[in-house]
């Protein structure tokens, strides 16, 4: 009979290797952790704002930085065309939510910047994603408006630890009017 130990010895040696590689694939700061700061709102739209986040709010748009990592964070926000987005990417107008966060990323993806890994339909028709980004890990959010109005939120940071902030957000957006 051959004992379990070694198995057991190896299962465990490759776990401790995976996180290992895993932890050598991220980059950049960790997430501080996350507690809301304010509200920030245009013309079209209004969002929670997590603590740290701070830049322009504009009449248009919303374009912030986290004081922790300043050119590696990014948090925008602003008014969206979806059909143009659609069109954009060779598709047809009319289209579900979901179809104009494919394209959103397709496009991305055509020029090597980002990749699509996964997508979530939240309550309302909000449709959130997640994927790969030239610069680290992004998150989009995608809320049907009216017609083929939409609003676009857009979180890029170095790694994954970062998607707490997408939490505290995504579930906040909302037009202003």
């Amino acid at each position: 009979m051959v004992p379990l130990y070694p198995c057991t010895m190896k299962r465990t040696l490759g776990l401790a290797m995976l996180v290992v590689v895993l932890a050598s694939c991220s980059s950049g700061p960790a997430a501080p952790p996350v507690a809301p700061a304010g509200e920030a709102c245009t013309s079209a739209l209004c969002m929670d704002v997590p603590a740290g986040w701070d830049g322009e709010v504009g009449p248009t748009h919303i374009a912030f930085n986290h004081e922790t990592a300043p050119s590696d964070t990014f948090l925008t926000a602003n008014a969206v065309d979806m059909e143009s987005i659609v069109t954009a990417a060779g598709g047809s107008w009319p289209a579900t939510t979901e179809d104009v966060v494919v394209a959103f990323w397709s496009l991305l993806e055509d020029v090597d910047e980002g990749r699509l890994i996964r997508t979530e339909r939240m309550v309302g028709g909000a449709i959130r994603s997640w994927g790969s980004h030239s610069t680290g890990d992004m998150w989009y959010l995608l809320v049907p408006v009216d017609g083929s109005q939409g609003i676009g939120v857009e979180i890029r940071a170095p790694n994954d630890s970062w998607e707490s902030h997408a939490d505290l957000v995504f579930p906040s957006v909302r037009p202003s009017q």
